[in-house]
């Protein structure tokens, strides 16, 4: 159950922007772990510039996961590696799913076509409900 004060939306579209949400407070903390994800406290770096740098990177890598990701998913890999009895949506993070397939298969970089997998998540996000 989802409560909120708006009327601006209507319930499949609150639920639709509570999923977003939840996305990407998972995308963060994958960001931020430091057995999954980049984990930026490790670099031990304290000046602003190269806090900067790390993070472009950390965003940068952050984007191409999970292009791939989105991409592993849009062609079932994800299936592969999930370990629930889930099987008719994904359940982990593209970035996850995208660490898992690049560990297991990475030959799948020289196969994707990262900017046909961006303009189909373009079309795909175009019938999204969005909040700006």
């Amino acid at each position: 159950m989802i409560f909120t004060s708006t009327e601006e939306f209507k319930p499949p579209e609150i639920t639709k922007l509570y999923s977003r949400r939840m996305q990407i407070e998972q995308n963060f903390r994958d960001e931020k772990s430091e057995r999954f994800g980049f984990g930026l406290r490790a670099s031990y770096s304290r000046s602003a510039g190269r806090l900067s740098v790390l993070s472009l990177l950390a965003t940068l890598s952050t984007i191409v996961l999970w292009l791939i990701g989105y991409h592993a998913e849009n062609t079932g890999l994800h299936l592969r590696y999930q370990a629930n009895s889930i099987k008719s949506r994904r359940v982990i993070s593209y970035l996850t799913l995208a660490e898992n397939v690049l560990r297991h298969s990475p030959l799948i970089l020289k196969r994707t076509a990262l900017d046909v997998v961006l303009h189909h998540l373009a079309r795909t996000y175009r019938s999204m409900v969005l909040v700006y």
